[in-house]
Parts: C-alpha cells; structure tokens; sequence
C-alpha cells in the first residue's frame, strides 16, 4: 500500500515541495510513496516547480486517503489539514511548527523541530540516510528554505537552514541570493487575483483560547497595489464568520508588515505594540510561524 504524502491547505512552496522531496526520499529507501497536494499550488511553488523541470503532485482526489496511510508534511492542525483526515491511518508528521490538535489511535512516527522549514528537516533525512539528493530534489529543498526564511532573513532562520540551502544551492548550481530575488519576484505579483483571492493566498486557521482566528499572509513587492483596495479587503475580511481575521501583507524589502484586519483595535495594539488602525505597519513582522502567531494568541487570550 503507497504512502500518501501531502502538505497543508492552500500549499505554499514548502508545502509543495517538501511532499514532492519526501516522496522521492521514501521510494529511494525502499517504501512506497507518492506526493499529493491539497490545493492547485500557488504561484511561486509553481515558477519553483517549472524551474526545477519538476511535475506538480497531483491535488489530492475526494475520499483517496479513506483506510489509506497518510504522511502529513509541513503542518499538524486538523484546521489545515485534509478533509477527511479521520478516516485515514495517519502514520508520520514532519513539521516546524507548533503542536496542533490532531491526534492518534496509535503511536505514530513525529519529528517536530524549531527551524525556518520543513524542507530543512528533509534535506537532514536525505544526510541520515546517505541517500543522494540529485539535481532536482536539491531546487525544490533550496527554494523552499529561502521562501519560509525571507533568504535568511526571517527570525525563523536556524543556523541549520542556513547550513542546507548553501549545500542544496551547491547542488542546484545557482546563486541562492540571486534566485531567491527572482523566486520573490515570480510569486508575489498579486496582478490579476481577487480580493478574496489575495486574502485565502497563504491562510491557516487556528483555534485560539476558543476563538475561530484565521491568519492570511501575502508577501509583495508591490505593497501599494493592496494598500490602495484597503476598504474592499476590510469589507470582504469583516464579512467572515471567523471571530477574528488578520491579513498580513509583508513587505520583503522593508522588513515588516502591513495589518488589515477583523477584532478589536486593542487586541492588534498588544499584540504588536503599534496605534492599531487599518493598514498600520508592524515593524519586523514577517513570521506568521514566529510572530504572528504567538504574539495574537497571547494577546486574544486577553480579549
């Protein structure tokens, strides 16, 4: 029986390319397994999967993983995770982030660690087991890496990522600065995309002291291209039935984000220490992992 392998709900590139790269680990080492994604992937996993030549997995069909062994990659929330994860036999989790709620009937294979991505745990799997990462595999690892770290510039980053994107960057032959830029530039175009759209682009739920919170994060270069609709994305954010609902529109160059915003003015104040407005500016706010997250669950603790 094949392994299914897969990332979380709107798949952002570790997503993609951290099931893509731990498939191909798991056949190379004798076990059966194929990469699946949740969602049609977003734009820069996709310039990363045509630039590497690499097939994009193929979006997880309906009721596929009832009775099936599934591997959960890059996530452990039931909020961002299949459907009908119940109904399958969840068997491993290879993540970075924070402990969600799903749980098990059996004991199951976890490995959790405090680094910028998942793709960085992959790329030490790959070292473990003295399995070769050729050509490709090393794109997908590298470009994940600079995705989820801002090019190391994300409080995220560990020294261990560092440690693997120059290896993989080896390996991939390219100037891991000077892709990354071009990675960026690939995927944070917002031309063409709704509001609704921009807002469920990179979103994840989560349940915070009882509260239905959602976080949506876009990263751009092109910040007034957003700013310039704040109204039409307060009015679509209000209409949500979640109890509160951040977009956090980050700014690569700059180093922080801007808010828009569902809740209370005093939450966004505490949480991030500003004159909470629409679209005020959260210095060095860049991490939803690292930052958004912890410092809204503290502070909606506190509504």
């Amino acid at each position: 029986m094949s392994l299914f392998v897969f990332g979380h709900k709107s798949p952002d590139t570790d997503s993609i390319c951290s099931a893509v790269s731990l498939a191909y680990l798991k056949n190379k080492l004798g076990v059966e397994a194929k990469a699946y994604a949740l969602e049609e992937p977003r734009k820069e996993a996709k310039f990363v999967l045509d630039y590497f030549k690499v097939e994009a997995p193929e979006v997880l069909p309906a009721g596929a993983i009832k009775g099936q062994d599934v591997v959960l990659v890059d996530h452990n929330e039931v909020a961002q995770t299949a459907d009908d994860i119940a109904e399958a036999n969840l068997v491993e989790i290879i993540d970075h982030h924070k402990i969600g709620a799903l749980s098990t009937d059996t004991p199951i294979s976890v490995r959790i660690m405090p680094v910028g991505c998942t793709c960085t745990i992959i790329y030490n799997l790959f070292k473990e087991n003295n399995v070769e990462i050729p050509y490709e595999i090393a794109g997908l690892l590298l470009s994940a890496i600079l995705s989820d770290t801002l090019i190391f510039k994300s409080p995220t980053t560990t020294e261990l990522d560092k440690e693997a994107a120059l290896a993989l960057a080896e390996i991939a032959k390219v100037d891991y600065e000077k892709y990354g830029m071009e990675m960026f530039k690939a995927g944070t175009s917002l031309e063409g995309f709704s509001i609704e759209e921009i807002v469920n682009m990179d979103f994840k739920e989560f349940d915070m002291s009882g509260k239905r919170v959602g976080i949506g994060q876009v990263m751009t270069l092109d910040i007034d291209a957003v700013l310039s609709k704040k109204e039409e994305f307060v009015n679509y954010i209000n209409a949500t039935e979640f109890d509160m609902l951040v977009l956090a529109v980050t700014d690569i160059i700059n180093e922080g984000s801007y808010l828009i915003y569902k809740g209370e003015d005093k939450v966004i104040s505490e949480a991030f220490g500003v004159d909470a407005s629409q679209g005020v500016f959260a210095e060095g706010v860049v991490s939803r992992k690292k930052q958004l997250v912890p410092k809204l669950t503290d502070a909606v603790k506190n509504m």
